[in-house]
């Protein structure tokens, strides 16, 4: 197994980005190799290609498996990743981004002191969840969830949800945990409208497959966390906001009523156009009956500590 040694990762950079990748991994345009370029970056690599991805700023591992299995495993093969980094991002490797956007995230997750973000996605992506796409109006949005396609973890928060990695290939269910790990989740967690990356594939079709193989299932998976922490059905409310202008909107109706005309308004943009007109007015109804889900989660967990560095090594 090829495995990041701690001599190759440079000292002064306190941002991290693994992205678990296949053979078409689109992570060579986020521009870790480019000098000015302040975070690093990690290939779990879960392909067969001996000769893939071995540029020296890659510093790929090699693991086969899911997502989130796969990156439990580089965390207890690279223990001292949690102390080195503050902040995590963790992509699927089939978005668009570029070294600016990506460092804006980080910046992001600092200045407004969250626990876990993510960037919204362009109109013209697949997307899953109206929730997390671009809406020109606000600057970012705080929301009750993050999903599991380009979480931004501190680490802190990822040393606690770690262990829920393990036997998890598809991440189901981990999006409603990691948003509720305080004693106060307000604030916590949010979407960054004016940072955006593209997602360029439909989503989840090539893990299913996988995970079908294996005798797994997404759903199945969602269903043993929803069973062991009492989750509700996953749809994220934007419950505040901040525009364009800097004003703040507290109001989760108004927040709705104004995604949907931002998003009528650039209805030709959408790349699924017939997902849009699907799930706009269940988005606006969500929006206003649906209680935001901020109550602290107790995972109690048996955390990832010295006993498994040790059991690593």
């Amino acid at each position: 197994m090829n495995i990041v040694s701690k001599s190759q990762m440079p000292a002064d950079h306190r941002d991290l980005v693994i992205v678990r990748a296949g053979d078409r991994s689109l992570h060579r345009g986020w521009g870790a190799d480019e000098p000015e370029c302040n975070f690093d970056l990690i290939v779990s690599y879960y392909g067969s290609d001996p000769s893939a991805f071995g540029l020296p700023y890659e510093r790929r591992a090699d693991q086969k498996g899911g997502k989130w299995d796969g990156l439990f495993a580089l965390f207890r093969q690279q223990p001292d990743l949690l102390q080195r980094y503050q902040y995590f991002w963790l992509p699927d490797d089939d978005l668009e981004a570029d070294r600016k956007t990506i460092e804006a995230i980080f910046a992001n997750m600092r200045r407004l002191d969250l626990d876990v973000g993510q960037p919204s996605l362009t109109l013209d992506s697949y997307f899953s969840h109206l929730s997390f796409m671009r809406c020109d109006s606000f600057e970012f949005r705080f929301v009750d969830k993050i999903e599991i396609m380009a979480p931004c973890l501190r680490a802190d928060i990822l040393l606690k949800v770690l262990p829920l990695f393990e036997r998890s290939m598809s991440g189901f269910g981990l999006d409603s945990l990691w948003t509720r790990l305080r004693a106060d989740n307000r604030r916590k967690s949010a979407v960054f409208d004016n940072l955006s990356i593209r997602h360029t594939r439909p989503v989840g079709t090539a893990l299913a497959q996988v995970m079908l193989e294996n005798g797994l299932t997404r759903e199945a998976e969602y269903a043993q966390l929803q069973a062991r922490f009492g989750l509700d059905e996953f749809y994220p409310i934007s419950y505040e906001a901040v525009d364009r202008k800097g004003r703040r909107w507290r109001s989760k109706t108004a927040i709705g009523l104004r995604m949907m005309l931002d998003y009528a308004l650039r209805l030709k943009t959408f790349r699924q156009v017939y997902r849009l007109k699907k799930t706009l007015w269940r988005h606006v109804r969500r929006q206003h009956f649906k209680a935001t889900e901020l109550s602290t989660v107790a995972l109690d967990l048996r955390p990832v500590h010295a006993a498994d560095q040790a059991k690593a090594c």
